[in-house]
């Protein structure tokens, strides 16, 4: 019964000099965070303002000779308007479960044991990179047109707004897939010592050490 007792303490010394230490990677991991959040909002307002424009520019004069019709290119942007809405409900719902997990469970998704957490968190943040990467090619694909009723018909639309609007979601694109790579990497080494030198995960050949003839 003493060298389970002996494992514990020297577990339980480790994990104290470990402790001393700031997790190096926590930091990061929140800056990384506060950015998506950031990128993700303006990526949002400014999809909602590029959609707003377009709208105002079809009931101008101006904008009459440049199309066929109107009704068709009015469907394209409000297709693009309705993804940009699912991605900011996505967003939401990642911002919701990362504030969770991070702050409000027990482990954290730092903890080896936190499996599920983090499995989750890194498959929303793909799969919200991935709609964002979609609905900026799409408002980058308006880009050749838009060019051709500015400078054609001075169609009154800010081509530097359309820019900044797929820039910053190709932004928010790659910031969600760095948090899904630094919480693949990100993990908490005291925890780990204690998991790997707990009584309770050690096999029964690993739990005998020789006794010294001192007590614990």
């Amino acid at each position: 019964m003493l060298a389970p007792r002996r494992v514990l303490l020297r577990a339980n010394s480790k994990l104290e000099q470990t402790m001393s230490s700031l997790d190096q990677w926590k930091p990061w991991v929140w800056a990384v965070f506060a950015f998506n959040c950031l990128f993700a909002t303006v990526f949002a307002l400014l999809c909602w303002e590029t959609y707003r424009q377009f709208r105002n520019v079809t009931k101008s004069a101006a904008f009459a000779p440049a199309l066929v019709d109107v009704k068709e290119w009015t469907a394209l942007f409000d297709g693009a308007a309705v993804s940009a809405f699912f991605a900011v409900i996505l967003v939401i719902i990642f911002t919701v479960c990362a504030i969770y997990y991070m702050i409000f469970t027990r482990k954290g998704l730092s903890h080896p044991g936190s499996r599920y957490g983090k499995g989750f968190m890194v498959a929303l943040s793909f799969m919200t990179a991935l709609h964002i990467c979609n609905i900026a090619t799409h408002f980058l694909s308006f880009s050749p047109a838009i060019k051709y009723w500015v400078t054609t018909f001075n169609v009154d639309f800010s081509r530097l707004l359309l820019t900044a609007t797929y820039s910053f979601g190709y932004i928010s694109t790659v910031f969600f897939l760095v948090f899904a790579f630094m919480l693949v990497i990100w993990k908490r080494t005291d925890i780990e010592i204690l998991y790997a030198e707990s009584p309770s995960t050690m096999s029964p050949q690993g739990t005998h050490t020789p006794h010294d003839g001192h007590d614990p």
